[in-house]
């Protein structure tokens, strides 16, 4: 919601892809220049938690969101978005290197 590239390019993978909401796959610097063009603007966002699976590697993180768009697919509807984040274990950190989010429901 920040809209903060810098933050995001520490912890996305520079190798970093996404199944957006608009399914589309978009590696990192598409996201990234996505959300400096203001794109991506969200009201009400919360992350709801379901599962998490620790591999020595990798972490499995699943859930769904809730948000209200503002622009894009379901704008100004209540959105609920599965997510799954993969992260990995690099020589940086733990960083996001996959997402899935797709746009389960918006009324």
């Amino acid at each position: 919601m920040a809209r903060d590239a810098a933050g995001v390019r520490t912890v996305w993978a520079e190798d970093f892809v996404v199944n957006s909401p608009n399914n589309e796959v978009l590696r990192r610097d598409d996201v990234i220049a996505v959300m400096e063009q203001d794109f991506l603007d969200y009201r009400d966002f919360q992350k709801h938690i379901t599962f998490v699976g620790e591999k020595p590697e990798v972490t499995i993180v699943m859930g769904y969101d809730t948000m209200i768009p503002l622009k894009g697919p379901g704008a100004g509807k209540q959105v609920t978005r599965p997510f799954t984040d993969v992260w990995t274990k690099r020589s940086v950190g733990w960083q996001l290197i996959a997402r899935q989010a797709t746009i389960a429901e918006a009324k």
